[in-house]
């Protein structure tokens, strides 16, 4: 049986009609999104996609997505079914924003395409996890100037020629520049949040820059914002 059914209200208590009601409030406001958006209830079970996530997920038009699990739905990416349920349980479990970077071939493409995946917890009135709301960007430079200079965003690139930053430090700024905080950074890398930030300090010091839009000012005129860690083009989920 499915949980959290949105669609027969004959026999739920008020409290259930309450929930029902703030779901369907979602469902109006991301059904006039072009990102992609969907929810999930508690058990991961999906209740809504809009029309941009199913064509993200290359999700078939007249495929009934209510009460699937990932795994049932007509699509490649079901093979990452247990980290996206992972996913779900993260973000419930800690009741704040999960986000991952997930590798495959999103949007019907022929080759692997890295996205940033949010999960959001959705709260009642009264303060009570009751689902998970998830939308999702593909990667690209998305540094604030291209927007002010109506720029389009840089094409990726696994390798970039600098003799200013080391292979390190541009899979710091590859992490900078997706609007990644130090902390989220150093559980990517595995290391403390302080040693993210000496070396977010050092490289302010030798590029002369002192806030995060001039660094990216900086990256952008190296040609550095276009590098992408070659470790996020290879498929599956990596959590951050």
């Amino acid at each position: 049986q499915r949980q959290m059914c949105i669609r027969d209200r004959g026999c739920m208590s008020p409290a259930a009609e309450n929930t029902t009601d703030y779901i369907h409030n979602l469902i109006t406001m991301m059904a006039c999104l072009s990102e992609p958006w969907g929810i999930k209830d508690l058990s991961s079970r999906h209740i809504y996609m809009n029309k941009a996530a199913y064509f993200y997920t290359s999700t078939p038009e007249r495929f009934d997505i209510e009460g699937r699990f990932d795994d049932e739905f007509p699509a490649s990416w079901a093979e990452l079914s247990d980290d996206l349920k992972e996913h779900d349980r993260l973000t419930v479990n800690s009741e704040k924003r999960v986000t991952v970077i997930e590798t495959h071939y999103w949007y019907g493409k022929k080759t692997l395409t890295p996205c940033v995946s949010e999960k959001i917890p959705i709260f009642d009135r009264n303060k009570i996890c009751i689902g998970t709301m998830w939308s999702a960007r593909q990667l690209d430079s998305r540094s604030p100037l291209i927007y002010i200079n109506q720029q389009k965003p840089t094409v990726l690139h696994t390798e970039i020629a600098t003799d200013v930053f080391t292979p390190a430090e541009l899979d710091i700024i590859f992490l900078l520049l997706q609007r990644f905080s130090n902390k989220e950074i150093a559980r990517k890398m595995n290391v403390s949040p302080k040693t993210i930030e000496n070396r977010v300090y050092n490289m302010y010091q030798k590029t002369d820059t002192h806030s995060l839009p001039q660094f990216e000012a900086f990256c952008r005129n190296l040609g550095v914002d276009g590098y992408i860690p070659r470790s996020l083009i290879t498929k599956g989920i990596q959590f951050i």
